[in-house]
């Protein structure tokens, strides 16, 4: 339907069943209406109004059913302008980061960077630690924050933290049994920090679950079904670090970093990135 006009002149003729009416709400007169009518009935090849001597003006079945679709064109065709207004002035920041620092540092920081740029509008995405870097050099991330994979150009900043002991506050083992653990299948890294850990205080644990997704190992935790191993920083209720409720030893430090691209880095990332660096600060 190319006419949108003829299109606003049927639904005001269909809401007031007055082509008088309708005339004077779209500021127009009614011999307009009753052309844009007469066109739109034309061009579907069937009458959309009854309106015979003596009785009241109504929409035949097929103008009901086309009033229907009409409506939805227009909305459609509000939509877009609205959308291509929108476009001209967005600012955005395209953030990549990890499932877990999403689930915790992340969540923090957007609620402070929303108070000093409440008109940017953010995308994030969610990939493994290795995988940021190789969005942010393709240009489909802005930023990268996650736990550090060794340093490389563009690092903003990188605090240690140290990886604990993470459950559900339900969780209960005594000294003497095994301790189950969960980690992603991949993540070989932090599995071996836990039973290096272990081995050094004569504890023995054993991986009970595995899962290939953060949200997949989270589950067993949550059903407490077994530990893993995260960053301090990254332990948001109802997770908790148990580790010395349990007796289990300390682990070691690891990094979290956030890495840019000098060349594309806009205020707005830089303010995100600063936020985010001051809530690992902070914690």
């Amino acid at each position: 339907m190319k006419d949108l006009n003829a299109l606003e002149s049927f639904i005001v003729a269909a809401d007031t069943l007055n082509f008088s009416v309708a005339a004077d709400r779209r500021n127009t007169v009614q011999s307009a209406i009753s052309t844009h009518i007469r066109k739109l009935e034309a061009e579907i090849g069937c009458a959309l109004f009854e309106r015979g001597r003596g009785k009241p003006m109504s929409l035949t079945a097929e103008g009901e059913a086309f009033a229907v679709y009409a409506r939805r064109i227009l909305g459609l065709s509000d939509e877009a302008i609205r959308a291509v207004r929108g476009a001209r002035t967005l600012r955005r920041v395209r953030l990549g980061t990890t499932v877990t620092l999403a689930m915790s540092v992340v969540t923090k920081a957007l609620r402070a960077f929303a108070e000093v740029e409440p008109d940017v509008q953010i995308h994030i995405q969610c990939e493994r630690s290795d995988a940021l870097l190789a969005l942010l050099d393709a240009g489909e991330i802005d930023v990268a924050f996650m736990m550090d994979q060794g340093r490389r150009a563009g690092r903003e900043f990188v605090e240690a933290t140290p990886l604990v002991w993470v459950g559900t506050d339900a969780f209960e083992i005594n000294s003497a049994q095994d301790v189950p653990l969960v980690f992603l299948t991949d993540g070989r890294d932090l599995r071996a920090y836990a039973f290096e850990a272990l081995d050094r205080v004569d504890r023995s644990g054993y991986l009970a679950h595995l899962s290939p997704h953060p949200i997949g190992v989270r589950a067993f935790v949550l059903a407490g079904l077994a530990m893993t191993v995260m960053p301090a920083t990254a332990v948001a209720p109802p997770l908790s670090d148990l580790g010395e409720h349990l007796g289990l030893p300390p682990l070691t430090d690891v990094a979290l970093s956030l890495y840019r691209d000098p060349k594309r880095s806009s205020d707005e990332v830089k303010t995100l990135s600063t936020i985010l660096n001051e809530q690992l600060i902070s914690r």
